[in-house]
């Protein structure tokens, strides 16, 4: 298992056009997208370094919310694919068992 380190420049302007202040902006929040649903990373800032990932696809993207509670669209995703590192292990073939009287 392996963890993701995720950059990302947060925004100076709003979707109108008009600026968009580092103060203005509340919260970033990370999500995790794989097979088997979405997680959220909760708030973070850039660089953001994520728990242990389990094997699979993820698909990372971030949504801003500003301090009036206005929320971005999501950003582009950010991918990566976690692969096993080692094979399972071999089973067990000599496993005996004798009774006890």
């Amino acid at each position: 298992m392996a963890t993701a380190t995720l950059t990302w420049t947060n925004p100076t302007t709003r979707v109108d056009g008009s600026p968009l202040a580092a103060a203005d902006i509340a919260r970033v929040e990370v999500f995790d997208t794989t097979a088997s649903g979405v997680a959220s990373f909760g708030f973070a800032t850039s660089p953001f370094t994520t728990p242990t990932l389990e094997v699979g696809d993820h698909s990372f993207t971030v949504v801003v919310t500003d301090t009036a509670g206005h929320v971005s669209a999501p950003s582009n995703n950010a991918t990566v694919t976690i692969t096993p590192t080692a094979a399972n292990p071999s089973p067990v073939t000599d496993l005996a068992a004798i009774l006890n009287p």
